[in-house]
């Protein structure tokens, strides 16, 4: 992948000046917004398929060996499943399969390229240290905070604690990040960029829905560092008109927090 200055130029042409789509208002903010609500209907599609899936699987599994199907017994075994890393990780990949083709149908017009509305273009590398070492900073913050206010892990950090499941592992570190990318800070905020909202609504909106999509799996000091990583996600988007910035430091974010959490146990 090339992130020359030759790169940038290219997409600069394509795209217009500065950030924004030169081909027009694409995505339309209220075409942006319909989309978001299917994407919305799919992400819960994705958990009812994964688990219907699986409570077929256990009921072929017995009725192949010859045993009494219980639906009583399935279902006590598929809520045993879903508090599972195996099962956080194929739901997610079940949502990754439904959102991301939808999205990249939504992106795709007569007059624009994918590229061009999710923002994918090239950035400047020597740029690339600042935004290290702002995630270094947000990282030990965030540790240090956690530690002195005596924060309790939930159930959800304790399932994944040691666990050292690599399929999960893979989803949290690779599939997480290009596809919240894609979708916040590529397709919702171009689209959202571009109104009145401008830059500091957009990031304030895109942030809210980045953390809102996070409840019920952290504590709410833990959810206020995650709205606080999206801000510094947008601005990376923002500075360098590129969604591929933001997506390395969200999967670098990712892969520390897999090593230290999914592998060595560490809460």
């Amino acid at each position: 992948m090339n992130f020359s200055e030759e790169s940038m130029s290219t997409n600069t042409e394509e795209c217009g000046q500065g950030h924004l789509p030169k081909c027009g208002l694409l995505p339309n903010p209220w075409y942006a917004t319909s989309w978001l609500v299917v994407f919305a209907i799919l992400h819960f599609v994705g958990v009812f398929l994964y688990i219907a899936g699986y409570g077929g699987y256990l009921g072929a599994q017995l009725g192949a060996q010859g045993e009494v199907v219980d639906p009583a017994s399935i279902q006590q075994a598929v809520e045993m499943h879903i508090q599972t890393p195996a099962a956080l990780a194929g739901m997610y990949l079940t949502q990754f399969c439904l959102i991301l083709p939808a999205l990249l149908f939504a992106s795709r017009f007569e007059t624009q390229t994918r590229r061009a509305t999710l923002a994918i273009s090239g950035f400047r590398l020597d740029s690339l240290w600042r935004w290290l070492s702002l995630l270094v900073v947000f990282m030990i913050a965030q540790v240090v905070t956690v530690k002195s206010l005596g924060v309790e892990q939930g159930e959800f950090m304790q399932m994944l604690a040691g666990s050292r499941h690599l399929p999960l592992a893979l989803v949290v570190v690779f599939a997480a990040p290009l596809l919240e990318e894609l979708l916040f800070r590529g397709y919702l905020f171009g689209a959202w960029r571009q109104t009145r909202l401008g830059f500091s609504g957009t990031l304030l909106l895109t942030s809210g829905l980045f953390t809102l999509m996070h409840w019920g799996q952290y504590h709410w000091v833990q959810l206020s560092f995650v709205f606080v990583l999206a801000l510094l996600l947008g601005l990376a988007r923002e500075k360098s008109g590129s969604v591929l910035l933001p997506m390395l430091l969200h999967l670098l974010n990712n892969l520390v927090s897999a090593v230290v959490v999914i592998y060595l146990g560490i809460l």
